[in-house]
């Protein structure tokens, strides 16, 4: 079949190839709530997108994951912000170790030790290539009760907004319970994961959400 099932639950081509989208979602447990997500580079850009497809082409690198819909945010429940704290010698969770060396696996590279936050974690990737090719940082926002409760946010660098996404969910304020970091140079883009299921959703499949979301939102 030439797929890997990694020990976080996702699977991971290693040849080019053609599987059944039914034998995807049977090796990955999909359930009523979840979508099928493959996540991969194309033409140097990392993306993603949700898998509808009867039949699914596979290429070397390509990681197909069970995650939550994604759900365009509205502007609701304007949050106050919160300055970073450095970590004062704070032990990294064993489960969010984890999934931070499984992103590495999925093909993330770039991605920072979490560092404490009054909100709980706070995970910057360097370098994510956008839609149009453009490069910036992104932060991941988690809770204390990570992984059992969602990631409460996603945010990209100031200067996101040249890249070829509709900038009606990039915003300089932040809803949803999630910090307002504007002044700390962070832009939060409205995608909400619904219906989290913990031990079964990831860091991974939350990474394939959002940037599902942009192909989906991108500026064509």
């Amino acid at each position: 079949m030439g797929l890997k099932r990694d020990a976080l639950g996702f699977v991971r081509s290693n040849r080019f190839g053609r599987i059944r989208r039914e034998e995807l979602e049977q090796a990955l447990e999909i359930g009523e709530q979840d979508s099928l997500y493959r996540c991969g580079v194309d033409n140097g850009v990392r993306t993603a997108e949700v898998v509808t497809h009867t039949e699914v082409t596979l290429k070397p690198g390509d990681t197909f994951s069970a995650g939550p819909r994604v759900v365009k945010g509205a502007g609701q429940s304007l949050t106050g912000g919160g300055r970073i704290i450095k970590g004062a010698g704070a032990p990294l969770p064993a489960a969010l170790r984890r999934e931070l060396d499984g992103l590495r696996r999925a093909g993330f590279g770039g991605v920072d030790a979490p560092t404490p936050s009054p909100e709980g974690w706070r995970l910057r990737l360097r370098g994510l290539t956008l839609p149009g090719g453009v490069r910036t940082d992104a932060l991941i926002v988690l809770p204390k009760t990570y992984p059992m409760a969602a990631p409460i946010g996603f945010y990209l660098r100031e200067g996101a907004e040249a890249a070829r996404l509709d900038r009606s969910h990039l915003y300089d304020r932040s809803f949803h319970g999630a910090p307002d970091l504007a002044g700390e140079g962070w832009q939060w883009y409205c995608g909400v994961a619904d219906n989290w299921r913990p031990g079964h959703h990831t860091l991974i499949a939350y990474m394939s959400v959002t940037l599902a979301f942009f192909a989906d939102a991108a500026v064509r």
